[in-house]
């Protein structure tokens, strides 16, 4: 019988709460120990700082615990007294049950800003007999004037005496964990690894396909065979997949061969987000017979069951009026032979009277957006245990997209903000031969085919971020319907830079930045898009994609969409929209007036940016801004040169906004007419100086679909 074991509080020590509340500045509260951790968060904060064998524990360790209380700061204040709780009996959806109530932001006071959905909440409810009974909950949605809490049953709102908005811990605690159980020649010999010997036992050459077209693909086809034969055991074998290129479709290959030609071994797959665990079951759902793939979820995703795909709920603990958890969930990962999660949920099987050799893969997809001590969470105590690696490992992402999105801003120049994955790309066992130029595909592959994109989409990235190594290889079907559009400068190009120099504005105890006449230009291109179709295609809100990287602009392009009705037309942060792809994407760069672009600089961020379209891409901004960047100058050029800047100048940009609001008058971009007041924004904001506001709160950027 399972039996859960309880995870240690792992407090994080005096002394690192007197270095956070200091801001790392040497005071008289410093003693010996103060003085020591000092030293070594100043090594590890130096350039070119990096991860060894013999500082591994200790300095992941650290730079965690500093996240750690530096969340626990943000949120110490998150308390309101005596909040006027409405409840919402017509929010709640039949399907997942439960119950809703809501509180006015303006209520919330400073505390606000920390606020994020999926956040736990926890209330202190006063009893008929005089004590306090306390429920908890999780932040089920934040909009411009509301919060709206869901609980798994109905309470009195009137009673409630105190609201607290909590940091999760349960994440920490695992990865603390996890270092704990993490013996030192494991570091050496998995994740320092200067050789590998490979499971000699295994010889699988010949495959009967469920998707025949990998026949075709020698890369995808090299991925499988060598994950399936455990060519690089026991370092991680790594399945580097730049944007289209296929990587769920391999992984679901390789784990479905797993289940067909290795019986008696099971699979534990993880990702770094619940969306794309539920995509690979769905994908793995089409070759796996059900009753032998189990999606398990943290009990606070019972509010979004109606989101998740039936076939996947169907194989879930989510299935049914209850949650079925701790002791129902573990009678069911013996007999599976294939368990997916995410990576913290993973951490649960710790513990477990669950045989040591029970998993012989586990798999961690988007590994490249995880802090690397988290990627140790599905890995030590699951195959890993007494110092001997159990299960073969397989890191599948892409380290030249997004990291990890780290909160404490303190911490973005050090090792807490690379993965495990970015760690080891290019370095050692995963470097490249210098006499070749290829990898060794014994540890790792590059999937070079891209089958998302229209050509000329591709072409700027592919020699910007993957050595020109990616080929165009997706139907011209999915990707040419946009040429020959009368909007495009260029009627061959389905790419378009729109010259718009706004204002950039902030609201008052924010420091992201929105920018109107950069989104009422998107609405622009949306309204014809919606209105005429393109090419004579009509098309559909959910083929539309709005990416900006801040926040703020988020918010208020999705209030100017709802006000035209089109709430299906999706706008995200390039965080979330990592690892997704529309036909359609619009881009609102935000930044203006300034000789920085900010956070833009990010490679990443515009490697993601510019690599979700299938067969449209229309860049908003301000020309003069975005080619102080030498990358965001390469996007100028670029389009420069194949003719697709719209206007027959760039300068004055002003005017080409003007001339194409004339040239649509006879739409309406708002059922109302925004004031023009240029001292204020139409939502109450106000104008920024071209330098304030330069990095954005990451935590106001994560908008992840985490582990909730």
């Amino acid at each position: 019988m399972a039996r859960r074991q309880q995870l240690d509080d792992y407090e994080v020590p005096a002394a690192v709460k007197t270095l956070c509340a200091t801001n790392f500045k040497r005071t008289d509260a410093y003693g010996p120990e103060e003085d020591a951790l000092l030293a070594k968060v100043t090594e590890a904060k130096k350039r070119g700082s990096q991860l060894t064998v013999e500082n591994y524990r200790e300095q992941l360790k650290l730079l965690n615990q500093i996240e750690d209380e530096h969340l626990a700061k943000e949120f110490g204040e998150n308390v309101v007294v005596g909040p006027s709780l409405e409840p919402r009996r017509d929010l709640v959806d039949p399907v997942v049950g439960g119950f809703k109530c809501q509180i006015a932001k303006k209520l919330l006071g400073s505390c606000k800003a920390n606020i994020k959905e999926d956040g736990g909440v926890r209330m202190s409810i006063n009893r008929y007999d005089g004590g306090i009974k306390k429920i908890t909950g999780t932040v089920d949605n934040v909009d411009a004037h509301n919060v709206t809490i869901w609980v798994e049953k109905e309470f009195d709102v009137h009673n409630v005496n105190k609201l607290e908005f909590l940091v999760e811990r349960t994440t920490f605690q695992m990865e603390y964990r996890a270092l704990e159980l993490l013996e030192q020649n494991v570091i050496k010999n998995v994740f320092f690894a200067d050789s590998y010997t490979g499971n000699k036992s295994l010889d699988y050459m010949s495959f009967e396909w469920f998707r025949p077209s990998i026949a075709s693909n020698p890369e995808q086809a090299q991925a499988i065979r060598n994950i399936l034969n455990q060519t690089s055991f026991p370092v991680p074998y790594v399945l580097f997949g730049p944007p289209g290129t296929g990587k769920t479709s391999t992984l679901a290959e390789a784990i479905g061969q797993i289940y067909k030609l290795r019986p008696s071994v099971n699979v534990l797959a993880v990702a770094t987000s619940n969306s794309a665990a539920n995509e690979l079951t769905s994908r793995l759902l089409e070759i796996i017979p059900e009753d032998n793939v189990y999606r398990f979820f943290a009990r606070s995703c019972a509010r979004k069951k109606r989101d998740i795909e039936k076939e996947v709920l169907d194989v879930s603990n989510l299935r049914g009026s209850t949650v079925a958890d701790s002791q129902r969930f573990y009678e069911k990962i013996r007999p599976c032979r294939v368990v997916l999660c995410t990576a913290s949920t993973a951490g649960r099987l710790v513990g477990m009277d669950i045989p040591k050799e029970h998993f012989s893969y586990i798999f961690i997809d988007e590994c490249g957006s995880a802090k690397e001590i988290s990627s140790l969470v599905p890995i030590v105590g699951v195959g890993i245990h007494e110092g001997q690696i159990t299960a073969s490992i397989v890191l599948a992402g892409d380290p030249r997209q997004l990291g990890p999105v780290i909160p404490c801003k303190y911490l973005n120049d050090t090792t807490h903000s690379v993965s495990l994955l970015e760690r080891i790309a290019d370095k050692g066992l995963y470097a490249k031969n210098p006499l070749t130029g290829e990898y060794d595909p014994n540890v790792i592959t590059q999937l070079r085919n891209n089958f998302r994109s229209h050509p000329a989409l591709l072409e700027l990235p592919n020699r910007m971020f993957y050595a020109g190594q990616l080929r165009a290889k997706a139907s011209p079907d999915k990707t040419h319907w946009a040429v020959g559009w009368d909007r495009l400068p260029n009627r061959a190009f389905p790419l378009i830079f729109h010259p718009v120099v706004g204002e950039i504005k902030q609201d008052e105890n924010s420091s992201s930045m929105y920018n109107e006449q950069e989104a009422e230009q998107v609405l622009s291109y949306v309204d014809t898009i919606m209105n005429d179709g393109i090419c004579g295609k009509k098309l559909e809100q959910t083929a539309i994609g709005i990416i900006t990287p801040y926040a703020r602009q988020v918010r208020y392009l999705k209030d100017l969409l709802n006000m035209r009705g089109w709430k299906d037309i999706e706008v995200g942060s390039t965080e979330q929209y990592q690892g997704r792809e529309k036909p359609i994407m619009l881009m609102s760069t935000v930044r203006t007036g300034s000789k920085s672009v900010g956070f833009l600089a990010d490679t990443k961020r515009l490697n993601v940016s510019l690599t979700r379209a299938q067969a449209l891409m229309i860049v908003v901004g301000d020309p003069e801004t975005l080619q102080n960047n030498r990358h965001w100058e390469k996007l100028l050029q670029y389009c420069r040169r194949n003719n697709a800047v719209f206007g027959r100048s760039e300068k004055p940009a002003r005017q080409v906004v003007r001339q194409d609001r004339e040239r649509h008058s006879e739409r309406r971009f708002y059922k109302k007419a925004p004031p023009t007041n240029v001292g204020r924004s139409r939502f109450g904001g106000k104008k920024v100086q071209p330098e304030v506001g330069e990095v954005e709160s990451k935590m106001e950027r994560l908008g992840l679909d985490g582990d909730c």
